[in-house]
C-alpha cells in the first residue's frame, strides 16, 4: 500500500497560518471566511484530487499547526474523513509525525510499501529524509503546478 503524506498551509490552501484564523467560520465554495474577515482558499482541484487519490493511496497529514484550529476547517470543507491518522501538530517535526503515523498504521495491519510526501516547503525536508531515507517529496508549485499534474505526476511514478 502508498502512503500519501500531504502538508495544508501552502500546499492544500492558500493560507500561511491556518491555525490563526478564528471561528465561526462561513464557507462558500472553496472559500472560507473567519470571524474576521480572514480568508483561506482551497486550491483549485483539491476536492477532485483527494476523491482520486483516496481509491489509490492511504492519505494523511503531517502540518505544522493546532489540530483543534485546523480541524474544524477541513471538516468545513468535507474533506477531514479523508485522512488516516492525520498528525496536525504545534511543532515543526515532520518526521516525527510521519514516522507515528506508519507505525499506527502498521499496528491495524497496513503494510506500507511506498511513502510520498507532498509540502511547498522544503523546509523540513533533510530531517524526514534522515528518517525515512527511502522517502519521495514532491515540491508542490515547483515539482508540479497544481493538483491535476500532481495526480499525473504521482500516476507516471507509479
Amino acid at each position: 500500500m502508498k502512503l500519501l503524506i500531504l502538508d495544508l498551509d501552502g500546499t492544500l490552501w492558500d493560507h500561511y497560518d491556518a491555525s490563526r484564523l478564528v471561528p465561526p467560520f462561513k464557507v462558500n465554495g472553496n472559500e472560507l471566511v473567519d470571524s474576521y474577515g480572514n480568508k483561506l482558499r482551497l486550491f483549485e482541484g483539491v476536492i477532485e484530487f483527494l476523491r482520486w487519490a483516496k481509491d489509490r493511496f492511504l492519505l494523511s497529514i503531517a502540518s505544522w499547526n493546532v489540530e483543534e484550529l485546523v480541524r474544524p476547517i477541513l471538516e468545513e470543507f468535507g474533506i477531514w474523513h479523508y485522512f488516516v491518522f492525520p498528525k496536525i501538530e504545534n511543532h515543526p517535526n515532520k518526521a516525527d509525525m510521519i514516522l507515528r503515523t506508519l507505525k499506527q498504521l502498521q499496528t491495524i495491519g497496513y503494510e506500507i510499501d511506498e511513502v510520498i510526501y507532498v509540502d511547498d516547503r522544503t523546509l523540513h525536508l533533510e530531517e524526514v529524509k534522515k528518517a525515512i531515507p527511502e522517502i519521495k517529496f514532491v515540491h508542490m508549485w515547483r515539482d508540479v503546478k497544481n493538483f491535476e499534474e500532481l495526480k499525473f505526476y504521482l500516476i507516471e511514478r507509479s
